[in-house]
């Protein structure tokens, strides 16, 4: 009996293409879909006629070719392709979501920041968006099948098929050479734009860092330090605490004439502000490392900071006690030579309702200051104003300001609402702050100090950028521009000889973190080599007949 044949199922044919073909396919659809930003900023430098601007981007459409050839011979196309896609969906959805460029210092924060803050970014919107542009594409990168050619004809065709792309983008960026040059040394915010090369360079940078600091041996700073006479003949332990502060931008900070007043509880104490205090970088993996490296921003590198001791190995050559409790992402490496612990709920149950807030730090001041025996300087690294989750940085109910934004997905708030929910992560580090030096100013058995200053700032929808860590010739002041506050308690400023009249003056003038490293050892009269006189901001504050 014959047998009835089985139903055919349906399937899509599925097209071949020729190996150059697919990658022209993606290389067109990553120029077109993935780099509006890129597009949008050569636009801007060359407004008309098109000529010049549609013949650099056909340079960089054949850039983005060779990528394409060049780290996807045979076999290793598709995946290749896919992964480029990916790169390039993620990188344009940050930039035109906040503003954000790749740049190596980007990089550097994406690998060292912790599972809680790289979860504030994964929002619907996020995943919707990368979803359709950046899965979706690099999934279908995989439909057709590849023309493959021989051995012999793979020979000369993967060769072929990078020089080409090469020549091309030469051959066009010569047909207006002093225009493209001058544009490039000028614009790198043009080129910080383009997807994925400008992730892929940042990537490559940043590892080629690391591969070089991955073993530092750290020079010696300071190993000549010791206390000086006011500290030695100091009649209590002196505790310095210093609080280092995260994302707090002086514009929004009301010592520094902000239309709010956002450090309303911290104006009613006896605080020295700082009013003109710049960063020396735009993200907490560099400023941090950077205000305790005995390095200037203009000399400050990576490598550089892990190839020499820092201010706490001085403090330490000194004889000083340092603490470092951390309830961000980490002491950055600054503390790799003393130890550091990260604060948790067991500390303050209340203050950890959803994450801890700073307020987790109060026990711990309370505490050393109860069992310290000897000098001892207390680094706490804070929460601050980290975002984009600024509505967790403050106890809930606790909001001044409202209506304030209730999620870390920006496009679900307006403007004013997010500004709100920033102003009150400020309204709570004044409190932190101002709770800070009532506890330490009632402490009998220490001599006590507070030295509070942010590490970066933070951009809050101006011309488009929002979140921290632009690229150093395109950081915005609000990125820049930091409070600083210091608070002397009278038996330290009798004991340290400082003047505080004087100290309110120099608050007047300009400074920016180079001056911290110095400014921290003036505080705790330490004498040594590695202390410059000219970037210590208490040097001439002193009271000559004491020292």
């Amino acid at each position: 009996m014959p047998t009835e044949p089985s139903p055919r199922r349906f399937s899509l044919p599925r097209p071949v293409l020729p190996h150059s073909l697919l990658n022209l396919i993606v290389a067109s659809y990553i120029m077109v879909a993935l780099n509006g930003g890129f597009w949008s900023r050569l636009a801007d430098q060359f407004p008309a006629p098109p000529l010049k601007a549609g013949l650099f981007g056909l340079a960089v459409w054949a850039l983005t070719f060779l990528l394409l050839e060049l780290l996807g011979p045979g076999r290793a196309q598709k995946p290749v392709a896919a992964a480029l896609i990916m790169v390039a969906a993620s990188a344009h959805y940050y930039e035109q979501s906040f503003g954000i460029l790749i740049d190596r210092e980007v990089m550097r924060a994406i690998f060292e920041t912790t599972l809680t803050e790289s979860g504030h970014m994964v929002t619907p919107d996020m995943i919707l968006t990368i979803g359709l542009t950046g899965v979706l594409p690099a999934a279908l990168v995989f439909w057709p099948r590849v023309r493959r050619v021989g051995p012999w004809h793979q020979l000369w065709r993967w060769p072929l098929g990078v020089v080409m792309p090469a020549l091309l983008c030469i051959a066009v960026l010569f047909s207006f050479y002093k225009d493209y040059s001058a544009m490039l040394r000028e614009r790198h915010d043009l080129m910080g734009a383009y997807q994925p090369g400008a992730a892929l360079s940042a990537s490559v940078r940043y590892a080629r860092e690391e591969w070089k600091s991955a073993d530092p041996v750290a020079a010696p700073v300071g190993r000549d330090a010791a206390a000086g006479p006011l500290l030695a003949a100091a009649e209590k332990p002196v505790l310095l605490v210093l609080y280092v502060g995260e994302t707090a931008r002086a514009a929004n900070f009301g010592l520094d004439g902000y239309a709010r007043d956002t450090t309303p509880e911290l104006r009613k104490r006896d605080v020295i502000n700082f009013t003109d205090v710049t960063s020396c970088g735009t993200s907490t993996a560099v400023s941090v490392p950077c205000m305790f490296s005995p390095l200037a921003k203009a000399d400050y590198s990576h490598t550089g900071f892990l190839s020499h001791e820092n201010l706490l190995d001085v403090l330490d050559h000194a004889g000083v006690k340092t603490l470092w409790a951390d309830n961000n992402t980490g002491d950055q490496r600054v503390a790799a030579r003393t130890g550091w612990n990260r604060v948790d709920a067991t500390l303050t149950p209340e203050a950890c309702t959803r994450e801890c807030t700073d307020e987790v730090f109060l026990p711990l001041i309370r505490k050393t200051a109860a069992e310290m025996t000897g000098n001892t300087v207390l680094v706490l690294h804070m929460i601050g104003s980290h975002g984009p989750a600024y509505h967790l940085r403050y106890p809930e109910g606790s909001a001044t300001f409202t209506p304030d934004c209730q999620t870390s997905q920006f496009s679900d708030c307006t403007g004013e609402q997010i500004v709100n929910a920033y102003d009150n992560s400020i309204m709570e580090t004044d409190r932190v702050l101002s709770a800070s030096i009532d506890l330490l100013a009632g402490q009998e058995r220490v001599i006590p100090a507070l030295l509070y200053v942010s590490d970066h700032g933070e951009s809050l929808g101006e011309n488009g950028l929002y979140l921290h860590a632009a690229p150093d010739f395109m950081a915005p002041p609000e990125q820049t521009r930091v409070p600083m506050v210091l608070w002397l308690s009278a038996p330290f400023r009798a004991a340290m000889g400082l003047d505080a009249g004087c100290m309110a003056q120099v608050a007047r003038q300009p400074a920016s973190h180079d001056n911290y490293f110095h400014t921290v050892l003036g505080l705790m009269d330490i004498q040594t080599g590695a202390r410059d006189a000219a970037l210590d901001l208490t040097a001439t504050c002193r009271k000559k007949d004491l020292t």
